[in-house]
């Protein structure tokens, strides 16, 4: 083998390895940003229903302190009969 033919083939080696890893870095990078718009949406889906949660209780006590004067209100009603 001589020196021109050991030199072309680490350099072809090296071209190789460097674009392989290069391949392996941008799939990387891809991967990683996928996560993380993946977790963003999973944040935003999870404060919604946070806030959609709490709407609910709070349209829920509302319905149950009104059902609650509405009991008052008959049971006076039927005393006064």
């Amino acid at each position: 083998m001589t020196a021109d033919t050991f030199d072309n083939t680490v350099i072809n080696a090296g071209e190789t390895i460097g674009a392989t890893a290069g391949k392996v870095v941008a799939t990387a990078k891809r991967t990683a940003t996928a996560i993380g718009e993946q977790k963003e949406r999973t944040t935003a889906a999870a404060a919604q229903v946070r806030s959609e949660t709490r709407r609910v209780v709070k349209s829920a006590k509302k319905v149950a302190a009104s059902a609650k004067k509405s009991i008052k209100r008959v049971a006076k009603k039927l005393k006064r009969r």
